[in-house]
């Protein structure tokens, strides 16, 4: 009996030794704001923020949440839930029909590292929780 709940014990742990980390919650404030401040708050800051959205700490969310983008109407800067239809995320991965990728650099634009793309990716698919 004490062998048999050995085993069981024992493949519980191997088990678990596999199963893919539970992913993060990940938050507005703590995950996605501080690469906003730093990779585009220079052009979309408090002061005379480009295209009207303003990333500065203080209105980054409520200027992003569900607001329909400047350039295309139709699609909302965040839909919480689909990347596909937030047109951040369409200008950070640089497939937007409309302007450039984003962040813009002096005479071009560049991408930001792939595990920040992918950190913003899945704020959005998570529901954009702040």
């Amino acid at each position: 009996m004490k062998l048999g709940a050995l085993l069981i014990g024992l493949m519980l742990v191997i088990g678990a030794m596999f199963l893919p980390a539970l992913p993060q919650q990940i938050l507005f404030s703590k995950d996605v704001q501080p690469i906003l401040t730093k990779e585009c708050s220079n052009c979309h800051g408090a002061k005379k923020p480009k295209g009207k959205l303003d990333l500065s700490e203080a209105s980054a969310l409520k200027s992003l949440i569900s607001v329909p983008s400047d350039e295309v109407s139709a699609m909302m800067r965040v839909m919480p839930g689909d990347p596909e239809q937030s047109y951040l995320w369409l200008k950070l991965d640089h497939r937007a029909k409309e302007g450039s990728g984003m962040p813009k650099r002096f005479l071009s634009s560049k991408k930001l590292p792939q595990d920040q793309l992918d950190l913003i990716k899945a704020w959005i698919a998570g529901g954009a929780k702040e």
